[in-house]
């Protein structure tokens, strides 16, 4: 577990976050716990899905940063999982393969967060103030609809946007297609994102926008 000493942020009333990182990686388990611990924020890690879908057992997390591809429950598994016992805790994946397919499943069950590898700190750091504290722009409000499983109130926000970004857009065309009366099948809307490009649909700071 990795706690910074210094617990003067909610000693002020400020929340004690609590966030999992599940990576087989132990290089980046350990970067991704520092970048994001402080005086406000405790992080746990899980090498693998099933350490993290024991850890989120018998622990309250506020966010998990889950990579895709691991040896024993890959990161949709663990989505999966969760989400069938009715856990929708907000989830960050995070994958230097991220596929259409994966992405598709993965949005199917309200995680529409994606980080693509190689990760920079304030992209962790960022992301998580942008799930936690959601901003008031239009694609924080939209995407935290997504994630309480509200795609029509999702594209409602994103359509009213009058400045759309490259990733507001992004996530309009997209969401529209999933939602259209048409249903199109998973090839379908995987082509469709494939096209988009999943990186026009990740998280990206400010910084390296």
């Amino acid at each position: 577990m990795f706690q910074s000493p210094d617990n003067s942020g909610a000693a002020r009333g400020t929340a004690l976050r609590h966030i999992l990182v599940v990576d087989d990686e132990p290089t980046l388990r350990l970067g991704f716990a520092y970048a994001l611990t402080n005086a406000y924020t405790k992080v746990e890690t899980a090498s693998c899905g099933r350490i993290a879908l024991d850890k989120i057992a018998e622990a309250h997390f506020d966010l998990i940063i889950l990579d895709l591809r691991m040896p024993d429950i890959d990161g949709i598994g663990v989505i999966e999982s969760l989400r069938r016992a009715g856990n929708q805790i907000p989830i960050v994946l995070c994958s230097a393969a991220l596929t259409p397919g994966a992405a598709l499943k993965a949005i199917r069950n309200s995680v529409v967060d994606f980080l693509l590898k190689p990760v920079h700190p304030a992209d962790l750091r960022e992301v998580v103030q942008f799930i936690l504290n959601s901003p008031e722009e239009p694609i924080a409000r939209a995407l935290k609809s997504a994630r309480e499983g509200r795609l029509e109130d999702a594209v409602e926000v994103l359509a009213e946007d009058q400045a759309p970004s490259k990733r507001s857009s992004a996530w309009l065309d997209f969401l529209k297609s999933l939602l259209a009366e048409d249903r199109p099948d998973d090839a379908t809307l995987s082509d469709r994102l494939l096209r988009f490009t999943l990186s026009s649909l990740a998280f990206r700071a400010a910084h390296t926008a």
